[in-house]
């Protein structure tokens, strides 16, 4: 977890330009982090990338809230 954790809150304080340690596993990308829609669309193909994966379900994909969210769908696509 700690590898993919990692390399989310890279990815999320890149694209947001905000400090990683802003980036934890609780902190809502939107209400949190500032993010809007189309940041948020960004670091999840920018995710998909990184991972090597697809996001096949985009009601799934909607439902990432957090960090936590993110990290927690990722390793079970990468598992």
């Amino acid at each position: 977890m700690a590898d993919v954790l990692g390399k989310v809150k890279q990815v999320i304080a890149e694209k947001l330009q905000i400090d990683a340690e802003q980036v934890t596993l609780e902190a809502a990308i939107v209400e949190d982090l500032g993010a809007d829609s189309l940041e948020q669309a960004d670091i999840l193909f920018s995710l998909e990338d990184e991972f090597g994966i697809t996001a096949d379900d985009t009601d799934e994909a909607e439902g990432l809230k957090t960090v936590g969210d993110i990290v927690a769908y990722l390793e079970k696509k990468v598992s």
